[in-house]
């Protein structure tokens, strides 16, 4: 008997375009039991771009489980449905680029014996997706399937929330400061080690929810921080400048609590020691970093914002 699946899947940008992300889980139709959970943020895009992007992740997450399945895609995005139904043209370069991709994933999944189709649903019905979403467009990345997580994790319990425990919000404890570590992209592979081992010297290599920017350097220095610390990396486009969406996702990790380690480039490093000392922005670059060093700053409940150490190795 073939397997059925439901994909439902959706997208956002805050600004549209602006700050955007995409979120598609998908069901066993006939159980209702949750298999696999997709978010990502897109930096700065479009709404459709996301919507499309949340149709594409689904569509690879359902063949990822049963690459012959009867697939149902059931999306609140009445554009994307009827253009990949076929009702209506895609008149949009970008819109045609996605929906080929999509199509190819679903082309996949025919070959294999299964079969794809796509309905409409309001908004109140595609709740779990849209979730899934805005965990993408608040900076966090949620790659997620049932079977693949390690014995004793949660997400191998059908928890899928295990798999965003590390970065969920953290409980704000008296007298304890809420911690950021910021460690500067390196270039080289011998920096990226020595900066993953000055972290594992400085927090015991405990699990720890570690941010990053988007940029290839950044990614490959905290692919080494993460193996230290035994998690899994989000990517946060915010700290890709050192401007004003670098301070809205230094803040984002202020709220968060606990201790967060962000991945980011030395000018990003600067940009929000800088703010926390007051130095005028003309002047930061005086500020050393040198790539793969640490800088840490605590975050106390009264108020209070201490600079602990700079240019860490």
């Amino acid at each position: 008997m073939t397997r059925r699946l439901t994909v439902e899947a959706d997208g956002g940008s805050r600004g549209n375009p602006g700050v955007a992300g995409y979120g598609a889980l998908v069901r066993d139709t006939d159980t209702g039991d949750l298999l696999a959970e997709r978010a990502e943020p897109l930096g700065t895009a479009s709404n459709n771009v996301a919507e499309y992007r949340g149709l594409i992740a689904g569509l690879e997450a359902a063949a990822a489980v049963d690459p012959g399945a009867e697939v149902l895609v059931r999306m609140d995005s009445k554009l994307v449905v009827e253009q990949m139904s076929g009702r209506w043209k895609i008149k949009h370069e970008d819109m045609r680029r996605l929906a080929l991709r999509a199509r190819d994933v679903a082309a996949t999944i025919r070959a294999a014996g299964g079969s794809v189709r796509y309905e409409w649903i309001p908004r109140a019905l595609n709740a779990g997706a849209d979730e899934l979403s805005n965990v993408a467009m608040d900076g966090r990345t949620v790659a997620w399937t049932r079977g693949e997580a390690a014995a004793g994790d949660p997400a191998a319990a059908g928890d899928p929330a295990g798999a965003r425990d590390v970065c969920a919000p953290a409980p704000r404890l008296p007298g304890t400061p809420v911690r950021v570590v910021l460690v500067a992209e390196a270039a080289s592979e011998g920096a990226r080690s020595a900066a993953a081992s000055a972290v594992s010297r400085l927090l015991g290599g405990a699990p720890r929810c570690l941010l990053t920017a988007s940029s290839g350097g950044c990614v490959e220095t905290a692919a080494e921080v993460a193996a230290v610390l035994g998690t899994e990396p989000v990517v946060d486009p915010g700290w890709d400048d050192p401007g004003d969406r670098a301070l809205e996702a230094w803040e984002r990790a202020v709220a968060r609590g606990g201790t967060t380690v962000v991945v980011c480039p030395p000018d990003a490093v600067r940009g929000a020691v800088g703010d926390v000392l007051g130095v005028p922005a003309d002047r930061r670059e005086r500020i050393a970093v040198a790539p793969g060093s640490l800088a840490g700053v605590e975050v106390w409940d009264d108020g209070r914002v201490s600079v602990a150490f700079t240019n860490h190795t």
